[in-house]
């Protein structure tokens, strides 16, 4: 995959890695975190549990590809300000209770995985979609209505109103499924400039592609034969694990800016550092489990599995992380 100009996600996280002023990566750090999941594989990485099981239609249904698409068009910035009442639906929170919203509106007969529906969805419907279960709402309600619009219109006017053209025109290819999310819809379009070089970061692409991977099996419209060339998703989560383990450590200032809850600006120094230290973190951690899983011929993990772990670990082990802040950035990307 090639934007002109733009270096890919693999590339970004290495050259910002290189001249990160902010974040630093540790080999101690990767050392004990390989050790770590080491202990959770047997013939393939066992995923943390989280007590919370995803919420989805099953993968036979007909509508199962463009429900994950709207699941990830959809799947950005739940976080709240520390001690702010958190937006949950059904007891779930974060990207859960995103899918316990779009499960209930597909069991109340919404039309919700159809574009002709999102693309002129009002603020009224929306609003009712994502009712909560307190007075806390949805992050980015505005934003949020801006993507379904643009994605649904994208969809009626290139491919035939459904994801699935998409997929079978990446012919089993996670990097040009990729190109087709970037290229064609803005809001997955996640890059920045940093030292005056374009970076891409494109979580919110990838983990689409990753997603079709995971929810089918990797079989039928999620068999890609390419799928670890994905990186990690570098989100505000997963850095806090990797601090957590010392592969990751802040300066003093901006780990003051983060216990201060002080916004971090889409696309500034630090927040870019963190994210792109993150991605090269992972590429490097993966190698490191190659090198100790090979000679016991068990599986190795590719990046969003491993990312998967870590999220998942983040869950799992919650109170543990309370203590490593995470960063705050107000926007569509992660």
């Amino acid at each position: 995959m090639v934007r002109e100009g733009v270096l890919q996600p693999v590339e970004s996280g290495e050259f910002i890695a290189k001249n990160a002023q902010h974040v630093k990566i540790h080999e101690e750090g990767l050392q004990k975190l390989c050790d770590e999941m080491i202990l959770s594989v047997t013939d393939k990485l066992k995923i943390p549990d989280t007590g919370a099981d995803t919420i989805h239609p099953n993968k036979d249904h007909e509508k199962a590809v463009d429900w994950v698409f709207v699941a990830d068009a959809l799947n950005f910035c739940f976080w709240s300000y520390s001690g702010d009442p958190k937006w949950t639906v059904d007891g779930h929170s974060g990207y859960y209770a995103l899918e316990a919203a779009l499960d209930r509106a597909l069991k109340n007969g919404v039309d919700i995985t159809n574009p002709k529906f999102y693309s002129t969805i009002t603020k009224d419907e929306l609003q009712f979609l994502m009712k909560g279960d307190n007075e806390a709402t949805i992050p980015l309600f505005e934003e949020r209505i801006a993507v379904l619009h643009e994605v649904g219109k994208i969809l009626l006017d290139k491919y035939n109103g459904t994801f699935e053209t998409c997929v079978k025109e990446a012919n089993k290819s996670a990097v040009k499924l990729l190109e087709i999310i970037v290229e064609n819809f803005p809001c997955f379009r996640d890059e920045a400039t940093y030292k005056g070089q374009k970076v891409a970061l494109y979580k919110r692409a990838q983990i689409l592609v990753a997603d079709l991977w995971n929810f089918f099996g990797g079989k039928g419209l999620g068999h890609f034969t390419d799928i670890e060339q994905l990186t990690m998703f570098a989100d505000y989560r997963v850095p806090q694990v990797l601090v957590y383990f010392g592969v990751l450590s802040y300066s003093d200032e901006l780990m003051d800016k983060l216990k201060q809850d002080i916004l971090l600006p889409s696309g500034s120094e630090e927040e870019v550092e963190i994210r792109g230290c993150s991605i090269h973190a992972v590429e490097l951690l993966k190698k490191k489990l190659e090198v100790k899983l090979m000679p016991q011929k068990a599986e190795v993990p590719n990046s969003s599995l491993i990312d998967y772990y870590l999220w998942c670990y983040r869950r799992a082990y919650a109170d543990k992380m309370e203590s490593i802040p995470f960063h705050k950035t107000l926007g569509i990307y992660y």
